[in-house]
C-alpha cells in the first residue's frame, strides 16, 4: 500500500530558487575538507525539502567501514559545462544538471537523506584523492543499503508511461508493491509484443506506440556510462527511478534481455536503444539474479571487451571504471593502481602487456578494432587497443555473449612465442602466412549503419551463385556464404544452420518484394521452392541478430586460396592472412615501410577450429616467420 505524502507544517518555508536568505545562504563557494585518512569516505545529508525548491546538504567525513547506512546514486554526469547550485552547509556548490534532478527526485519531504554521489563526495580537482576514492569505489556501491539509479530522461516522453504504470504523480514515495507493479506490467507489455506475429499481421498501433515510448526509456544516456555497469553489479539492491516511476533494476534488465534476443521485433518496433543488457552479468550478484548462475572463468580482457562502447568522461577511467571487478585482481594485486597523474596512452600500453601475459595469450590482439587507414599509417603503434573507440564491432576473439557460443581456436591451442620492446613499442609475435586478401567488398550499404545493410550485400553474392552449375551446388554456396556473414553462428550444428539461413533469405526476398525492390533471378523458381523446403518451421532471429552483430563495420573477402571471409573494414587486397601462435582468430597484417601493422582479426571459413594449423604441421604451410609488429 502506497504511503501518503507527508506535509511539512513543522517546517518553514524554502525559498524558491534563485532566491536567498542572508541568514541561511552566502555566495561564498564551498572548498572540501582533506579527507583524514585513505579509508576515509564523505557522505552527503540530503535536507528534507519538496518539488524544485533549492536544494540543501551537508558532507560527514566517516571511516568507511564505519558508516551509517547510506544509499549511493548511480547517474549520467552529462555536460559538465552545464551546472546549477545547490547549498552545501550553506555555500555554494556546482552540479551537473542531471545530479541536481536526481536529487530533487531522490529528496524527501521530511526526513533526511544519507546518500553517496561521486560528483560531491569526491573532490574533482584533487588528482591525488580521485585515484584513491577510485580505489574504494568499488566498496563505496557494495556497502551502500541500496543503489539508486536515475534514467534522466525528459518527462515530456513519458506520457504513454503514465498510462502504462499507472503512475500516480501525487504520489513520490514507492512502497515495494509499487515497484513490484511497474515491474509486472513491464513484464506483460513485453510479453504482448513477443506474442505478435511478425511474419504476418504485424503489431497494433498502439502497440507501436507504447514501444516508442519505451524506447525513450532505452535510450536513457545512464545506459551509455561505463561507472554504471561496477555501480549497480556490487550493489546489494538496485532500483531504477525514471519520471514519477520506481522500478526494480533486475526486472527491467530481464525485459531488455528478452528484447535483445528478438532482432526482428526490435527493427518492426523501431526501437533504438542505447541499453546494452548483457554488460550487467558480468558482476556475480547481478549474474545470479539475471541468469541463474555465475560464469567463473571472466578475465579482465573479456570484461573491457563486453563493456566496450560505454563512456567515461576521462580516458583513463576506461580501465579505472573495471577494478571493482573480480578479474582485476591478478595473483592478488590489482591489475593496476588508479593514477590520474599518468598519461592515457601509457596507460593501455601497459594492460595490454599485462593482458598477454595474465592470459598467456594474443587474445588481446582481438580487441584491436581499426575505423580508419590513420591508424595503420608508418607513425601509429598498431597492436594496443584504444579502449576509448565505439566501433560498434563485435570482436571474435574475446567473445562474451550468451546469445553466441561459438569459440575459435585458429592456431590449434598453442602458446604465444612473443618478445616486446618497450622504448620502441615494437610486439614480435612468431607464427605463419596461410593465404592473401584477394577482393573484398563491404557488407554494408550507405543508407543505414547497422544489420539493416546487409540484405543488399546477400543479395549480390546470391546473383554470384546463380553462376554455379546447379540449384544444390547454389544452395551450398549460399549456405557457406550465410556461415562466413554470421561469423560461424550454429556453427557445431550445420542442418540447423542450412534451415535457418533459407528462412533467412526468405524473409528477405519476402521484403524486397513488399518494398518492390530487385529480387535476384538465380532462386526464382527452383531456388525458393528448394529454400521454402530447407527452411521449413525455423526461426531466423538467430541469423538476424548474427549477421547483423557480425557483419557491423566489417568487409566480406576472398582469398587467394579461394577461402571466404569476414575482415576489418579498413581491409584491402594485398593483406597477409596469418596465424600467430596464441591468437584464436586469424590476424591480417600489412606490411609497411620495416615492418608490418595489424589491421585486425578475422573470421575465414574453414580456418577457424585449426585447420591451419593441420597444414603447417604437415609441412604444406610456410615455415614459422617472427613478425615485427609495430
Amino acid at each position: 500500500m502506497a504511503h501518503s505524502k507527508r506535509k511539512r507544517d513543522d517546517l518553514s518555508p524554502t525559498p524558491p530558487i534563485g532566491i536567498l536568505t542572508s541568514s541561511s545562504q552566502s555566495n561564498r563557494n564551498y572548498e572540501h575538507f582533506p579527507l583524514a585518512t585513505t579509508t576515509s569516505i564523505r557522505i552527503l545529508e540530503l535536507q528534507p525539502g519538496e518539488g524544485t525548491t533549492t536544494l540543501k546538504c551537508k558532507l560527514s567525513t566517516v571511516e568507511r567501514g564505519n558508516a551509517a547506512p547510506y544509499e549511493a546514486i548511480s547517474y549520467s554526469w552529462g555536460r559538465s559545462s552545464d551546472t546549477r547550485v545547490i547549498y552545501c552547509e550553506s555555500k555554494k556548490l556546482k552540479v551537473t544538471v542531471n545530479l541536481r534532478d536526481a536529487l530533487w527526485r531522490i529528496r524527501d519531504p521530511v526526513e533526511v537523506k544519507m546518500l553517496w554521489a561521486d560528483a560531491v563526495c569526491i573532490n574533482q580537482n584533487d588528482n591525488e584523492e580521485r585515484a584513491n576514492q577510485v580505489k574504494q569505489m568499488g566498496s563505496i556501491y557494495a556497502n551502500a543499503v541500496r543503489v539508486l539509479v536515475w534514467l534522466d530522461v525528459p518527462n515530456a516522453k513519458f506520457g504513454d508511461f503514465d498510462y502504462l504504470f499507472d503512475v500516480d504523480v501525487d504520489n513520490r514515495r514507492h512502497s515495494d508493491s509499487r515497484i513490484g507493479r511497474a515491474s509486472l506490467v513491464l513484464e506483460e507489455y513485453v510479453s504482448k509484443l513477443e506474442a505478435a506475429d511478425l511474419h504476418t499481421e504485424g503489431l497494433d498501433p498502439d502497440s507501436n506506440a507504447v514501444g516508442h515510448a519505451f524506447s525513450h526509456l532505452l535510450d536513457s544516456p545512464w545506459f551509455t556510462r561505463l561507472w554504471v555497469v561496477q555501480e549497480v553489479g556490487l550493489a546489494k539492491s538496485v532500483v531504477a527511478m525514471f519520471g514519477d516511476t520506481t522500478i526494480d533494476f533486475v526486472d527491467l534488465i530481464r525485459v531488455i534481455l528478452r528484447l535483445e534476443c528478438r532482432t526482428l521485433l526490435i527493427d518492426r518496433l523501431g526501437l533504438v536503444t542505447a541499453a546494452k543488457a548483457n554488460i550487467f552479468t558480468a558482476f556475480p550478484a547481478r549474474a545470479i539474479e539475471l541468469a541463474g548462475e555465475v560464469e567463473e572463468d571472466w578475465d579482465f580482457l573479456e570484461l573491457m571487451e563486453v563493456t566496450r562502447g560505454q563512456k567515461a568522461s576521462d580516458r583513463r577511467d576506461y580501465i579505472y571504471a573495471l577494478l571493482g571487478h573480480p578479474s582485476a585482481m591478478i595473483d592478488g594485486a590489482p591489475i593496476v593502481v588508479p593514477n590520474y597523474n599518468m598519461k592515457a596512452d601509457g596507460l593501455f600500453f601497459d594492460i595490454a602487456v599485462k593482458l598477454i601475459r595474465s592470459t598467456n595469450s594474443l587474445r588481446v590482439l582481438s580487441a584491436v578494432q581499426h575505423i580508419d587507414e590513420s591508424q595503420v599509417n608508418e607513425g601509429a603503434v598498431s597492436w594496443i587497443p584504444t579502449w576509448t573507440r565505439d566501433t560498434a564491432i563485435t570482436s571474435l576473439g574475446v567473445p562474451r555473449d550468451h546469445y553466441f557460443d561459438v569459440t575459435y581456436d585458429a592456431s590449434a591451442g598453442t602458446d604465444p612465442n612473443w618478445e616486446l620492446s618497450k622504448s620502441t613499442k615494437l610486439l614480435k609475435v612468431h607464427g605463419f602466412v596461410f593465404d592473401m586478401i584477394e577482393e573484398c567488398i563491404s557488407t554494408e550499404t550507405q543508407e543505414e549503419e547497422d544489420g539493416a545493410r546487409l540484405p543488399k550485400t546477400t543479395d549480390q553474392l546470391i546473383v554470384e551463385a546463380s553462376n554455379m552449375e546447379s540449384v544444390s551446388t547454389a544452395l551450398e554456396f549460399l549456405l557457406n556464404i550465410g556461415q562466413t556473414l554470421t561469423a560461424g553462428y550454429s556453427n557445431d550444428k550445420p542442418e540447423n544452420f542450412a534451415s535457418a539461413f533459407a528462412a533467412f533469405r526468405l524473409h528477405l526476398i519476402k521484403e524486397a518484394y513488399n518494398e518492390g525492390k530487385f529480387i535476384p533471378m538465380d532462386l526464382a523458381p527452383e531456388g525458393r521452392a528448394k529454400l521454402r523446403e530447407t527452411a521449413q518451421g525455423e526461426d531466423i532471429d538467430g541469423i538476424y541478430w548474427a549477421a547483423s552483430r557480425f557483419c557491423t563495420g566489417r568487409k566480406l573477402f576472398s582469398t587467394q586460396k579461394g577461402l571466404l571471409g569476414l575482415g576489418p573494414g579498413i581491409l584491402k587486397a594485398g593483406d597477409t592472412c596469418c596465424i600467430l601462435f596464441g591468437a584464436p582468430v586469424p590476424i591480417v597484417l600489412r606490411r609497411v615501410g620495416h615492418h608490418y601493422k595489424l589491421v585486425g582479426e578475422a573470421y575465414v571459413h574453414g580456418v577457424m577450429k585449426g585447420e591451419a594449423m593441420v597444414d603447417f604441421m604437415l609441412g604444406q604451410e610456410q615455415q614459422v616467420q617472427i613478425f615485427d609488429i609495430k
